[in-house]
């Protein structure tokens, strides 16, 4: 998925320093009250177009910051998938924070609180990494038909995952990856943040559907075809042979 290429190929594009200044500049805002919210809406639908950009092999994939309400609108879409998403762990960290303001009390009840998170912390982490991956996937599917349904389509998500779950484990790794070294360049992460993982996923997801293209010619020429004549209706199958008794 040219793994390098995530954090260099903004840079072919004549007009990067203008796109990206115009990021850092919403990505500054975020932390304003209601407008930052508007501008988080915005970083992710911008991350949207670059992952449908990608996936499209447009010569020049890093889009203009000159629809930014359609980016708002799109964005909207991806954050209130990432909230629900991870809904059941932020439940499970503020059971787990009660549970420590009453426990924590005592000797007794700190050791008890210590092995509960020890339990409960592999899940967690198993559960994370599921909802990312499934994440991916739905953003991809997002990205090419711009349908928010694909967010909660489970059942096709866990289908694709079981199908391509080689592929998608590769994203997770170049994503993590990807993140670490951002974290190394962090005055200018959250700036690079969008392109880098646009381009990762937006690969990723022109795989899944090469994979799935591939996959549906090869049913279809595993299905029988139906002898034809010549005028191009089906040919009537030819009569059982008689069995002598």
């Amino acid at each position: 998925m040219e793994f390098l290429r995530a954090f260099t190929y903004m840079f072919s594009d004549q007009r990067w320093l203008i796109k990206l200044a115009e990021t850092a500049l919403l990505v500054a805002l975020c932390p304003v009250p209601v407008i930052g919210l508007l501008c988080l809406c915005a970083l992710l639908g911008y991350l949207a177009e670059i992952v449908h950009n990608v996936s499209s092999d447009y010569p020049r994939p890093l889009p203009e910051w000159d629809h930014i309400g359609e980016d708002i609108s799109k964005g909207a879409h991806v954050l209130l998938a990432i909230v629900l998403y991870h809904l059941p762990p932020m439940m499970v960290i503020g059971l787990l924070y009660v549970l420590r303001e009453s426990l924590a009390v005592s000797l007794f009840g700190s050791i008890i609180f210590t092995g509960v998170l020890a339990a409960i912390m592999p899940f967690l982490l198993i559960y994370l990494i599921l909802a990312w991956a499934l994440l991916a996937i739905a953003l991809a599917i997002y990205a090419e038909s711009w349908d928010s349904s694909a967010f909660y389509q489970f059942n096709r998500l866990l289908r694709s995952l079981g199908n391509h779950g080689a592929l998608t484990s590769q994203w997770l790794v170049y994503s993590l990856a990807a993140s670490i070294i951002l974290l190394a360049l962090l005055p200018i992460a959250p700036v690079l943040f969008f392109p880098a993982q646009g381009y990762l996923t937006g690969n990723f997801g022109r795989r899944l559907r090469a994979d799935r293209m591939a996959l549906r010619d090869s049913h279809a020429v595993a299905e029988p075809v139906a002898a034809v004549n010549g005028f191009g209706f089906a040919a009537p199958e030819a009569p059982a042979p008689l069995q002598r008794k």
